[in-house]
């Protein structure tokens, strides 16, 4: 558990999700950047989309949320309340990506995602992470599932 001072908890609970949808949006707003950067990159103005962009963006853009997730996650400086509110990125990006590399099989999608929830919380339990942790994970993996049971895409 940390040893920083006591916050209201009712700061978190409003906190976590107002500030977690605001940094999925500019997330993702990232990833079209850098998808749109590389699709220049790499293709010709009026030529024919490169082979390998689809698969190539699928893997590039996670990892690249991946390492600055890390980053920003293992810095000793910044209160949980930061990164707790900055782990609903990492999840959402992860559980996204799962959602579209499995598309075509819906009870695998669920399947996998569930493996990777509890993963992130047996995690938060070893190293006895504070409660909102589990607050942001479970929230943004509920708002998922409800998207992945509804047929909402993003």
């Amino acid at each position: 558990m940390s040893t920083e001072k006591r916050i209201n908890p009712l700061v978190p609970i409003f906190v976590i999700p107002i500030a977690g949808l605001v940094l999925l949006n500019l997330a993702f707003a990232l990833t079209a950047c850098i998808r749109y950067a590389l699709f220049l990159l790499y293709n010709p103005v009026g030529g024919d989309e490169s082979f390998f962009m689809p698969r190539f963006f699928h893997v590039i853009t996670p990892l690249i949320f991946m390492v600055g997730s890390y980053i920003v996650l293992s810095n000793k400086k910044l209160k949980d309340i930061y990164k707790a509110t900055f782990s609903v990125v990492p999840t959402a990006v992860l559980l996204v990506y799962t959602g579209i590399y499995l598309y075509n099989w819906p009870l695998v999608v669920y399947a996998v995602s569930g493996l990777i929830v509890l993963g992130i919380f047996f995690y938060l339990f070893k190293t006895r992470r504070h409660w909102m942790y589990y607050y942001a994970v479970g929230l943004i993996s509920a708002a998922l599932l409800f998207m992945q049971i509804r047929g909402i895409d993003i």
